[in-house]
């Protein structure tokens, strides 16, 4: 890269620091600026690269914010009214696509459930298309006498950008979770059926040329049958299930070539890893990613074309590797550059050198950038948080914890800044899932707790995802045992390494982080000093019940309990007599994954056992805690319950 882009690079950096550096020697910062929704995120630059459109914060809701990139010619959209903005995406210059979702009745439950919707924007009209409403016919909708019924209706099978009034949807008209592609037009809503349903195909895929050719999903009454279908390059649909190549690797997509596809499967080291395979033979042609220690998280796309360019996957942070030539080349110039960061590439224009990237670390909470290539030029454009002093925030870094089998762990220790992690009032904050896994990357929760003094680790118990099959399977059925054991030799690696004070230790999570948050303090009496819930699973068997009425929860029931044991030998509710710590229960009325009359009877019969709980519930929050007013409340009755029970440095 040459000395121009350099020079304008680090003059962009200083003063970005600059911008992010308020005049205030206080090392603590205040409570409302780690609840604050993200200023500027989700960026999108349009086709023709004029235009940028971020995901804003305004009266509690997310907005859409589109201006030139210049800066001038600011508009906001709104999402249609009682709608909740999920996500967008440029069709065309003129046109914005909005996937939006709320909790809608469903006449055939008698029950509130998630729904979406797709709409698209005319920016000069001003005025929004709903693309997925179903059609009238002599008086009544095809779809039923209730158009809520088709709830999920944001499944974008491809933004033909070859094409870009058009895009493809994929909608379940029939009500049969065997979705139909249509070509919608994005001015007017009009479509035309393009792939009728198959019996098992959840999830439509198009290769290079837009032209829909796999499916895939599951059958049976709990989802376990797998099944699988791909047109080759003569035009015939092939049962996957039947190819000798299925029983070791699984479709991931198309490559520029008809006969060759992705697929996944295990590397020699046990991790994820993605090849590409000849379709007439069933041969693997080369191996394309893996990784010694961690999997594939996906394939990455084009930001201007939607082919498969590279894989994601996630060391210490989410990245990318191109096998592309010319974004490989990109990424390793803005790398060279923008030092000490995660660099990762999220738009393009379609018709001209022009990139944006976004830019994050342990430390730093998110920038943007637009790269020039050429003009050769970097130019900085938005803060993510512009309430975040990234001068006083904490680094975060990977340490490796020895658990009693002699295997060892990941975690993420989070240090306060200024602090060495020397005998320090710790929480232990695993996390949700309990299939899923934290990185180094800059978090508003344990950056929060950092900067009020305490240490913090996130401990990749196994069952976490990411870190290969054996790791994962390790956890399976192991709830309040094997997974449960790992965060406990976590908590007490951190105390012999004298890096946290034994007298001052709380356990913190959400969902299954919750629940092990109410194990730790029933299984391990005296290592935690307080244990926070928020959200958590307090009763496995209610949960089973609960989950046995969807399709999909049906198959999570199996992942659920502890091999060999009761559920409720292993569920806080029915060990409510051997909680050894005060407990605080945060939930969110409307979460739809963890009923919160869970978390309410827990605190009724620790109430009833006479054991110290507090309980607060929250209207908004889902069961991420996703609004401002639900994260305030979250930080401020936490940093409370805290300040009581452990104390702060």
């Amino acid at each position: 890269m040459n000395k121009s882009v350099k020079h304008l690079a680090i003059a962009c950096v200083v003063s970005a620091l600059s911008a992010l550096s308020p005049a205030n020697a206080n090392n603590e910062m205040p409570l409302e600026a780690f609840a604050a929704l993200p200023s500027f995120s989700n960026a999108r630059l349009s086709p023709n690269g004029e235009k940028i459109a971020y995901s804003i914060s305004a009266r509690g809701r997310k907005h859409i914010l589109f201006q030139n990139v210049d800066g001038t010619g600011q508009g906001i959209i709104a999402p249609p009214n009682g709608w909740e903005l999920n996500n967008y995406h440029w069709a065309n210059e003129n046109t914005l696509i909005l996937s939006t979702g709320k909790l809608l009745d469903r006449d055939a439950f008698a029950s509130e459930a998630y729904n979406t919707r797709l709409f698209s924007y005319l920016l000069k009209e001003q005025k929004y298309v709903w693309l997925g409403k179903p059609k009238v016919r002599r008086g009544r909708q095809t779809s039923g006498s209730s158009q809520q019924r088709v709830s999920q209706q944001e499944t974008i099978t491809d933004y033909l950008y070859q094409n870009p009034k058009y895009i493809l949807v994929s909608l379940d008209f029939n009500l049969d979770s065997n979705p139909e592609v249509f070509r919608v037009n994005v001015r007017t809503g009009k479509r035309k059926r393009i792939r009728q349903q198959i019996t098992g195909v959840n999830t439509w895929y198009t290769d290079h040329t837009s032209t829909v050719r796999a499916g895939f999903g599951y059958t049976g009454i709990s989802r376990d049958i797998w099944f699988g279908t791909f047109r080759n390059a003569e035009g015939n649909w092939i049962s996957i299930a039947k190819q000798t190549w299925s029983k070791k690797y699984y479709f991931i997509g198309f490559s520029a070539d008809p006969n060759i596809l992705y697929v996944g499967g295990n590397s020699k080291y046990g991790t994820d890893a993605v090849y590409t395979l000849d379709a007439r033979t069933g041969e693997i042609v080369a191996e394309v990613f893996s990784h010694p220690t961690v999997d594939m998280d996906y394939v990455a796309k084009h930001p201007a074309t939607g082919h498969l360019v590279g894989v994601g996957y996630t060391d210490d942070y989410s990245r990318i590797k191109y096998f592309d030539k010319t974004l490989r080349k990109i990424q390793r110039s803005i790398n060279k550059v923008l030092k000490g960061t995660v660099n990762t590439l999220v738009g393009r224009a379609s018709n001209k050198e022009l990139y944006l990237f976004y830019v994050h670390s342990d430390t730093n909470p998110g920038q943007y950038y637009i790269y020039d290539r050429e003009k050769g030029t970097l130019g900085y454009i938005a803060l993510v948080r512009d309430g975040i002093d990234i001068n006083q925030t904490a680094s975060t870094t990977l340490v490796s914890v020895p658990v009693r089998d002699g295997t060892n762990i990941p975690g993420y220790l989070t240090v306060p800044k200024g602090l060495s992690a020397k005998n320090l009032p710790t929480i232990i904050m695993p996390h949700g899932g309990p299939g899923a896994r934290d990185d180094a990357s800059w978090g508003y929760k344990a950056q929060f707790y950092a900067n009020r003094g305490y240490l913090v680790l996130k401990p990749q118990f196994r069952g976490s995802t990411g870190y290969g099959d054996a790791f994962f399977y390790k956890g399976r059925h192991q709830w309040g045992g094997l997974m449960q054991d790992d965060i406990t030799d976590a908590t007490r690696w951190l105390i012999s390494e004298g890096m946290s004070d034994p007298e001052r230790i709380c356990i913190v999570g959400a969902s299954f982080g919750g629940y092990a948050a109410l194990m730790g303090v029933i299984k391990e009496p005296g290592l935690y000093k307080c244990a926070i819930s928020v959200n958590g699973v307090a009763d496995i068997p209610r949960l089973k019940n609960n989950d046995k009425k969807s399709v999909g929860g049906k198959a999570w029931i199996k992942k659920m309990g502890l091999k060999g044991a009761k559920d409720e030998t292993v569920s806080p509710y029915h060990r409510a007599q051997d909680v050894s710590a005060p407990v605080l229960l945060i939930s969110s009325k409307d979460d739809q994954r963890v009923p919160y009359k869970m978390s309410k009877a827990m605190h009724q019969q620790l109430k009833k056992l006479k054991k110290p709980s507090v309980y607060v519930e929250v209207k908004d929050g889902g069961h991420s805690m996703v609004s401002e007013a639900a994260r305030l409340t979250l930080l401020r009755e936490t940093e409370a319950f805290l300040a009581k029970h452990i104390g702060g440095e």
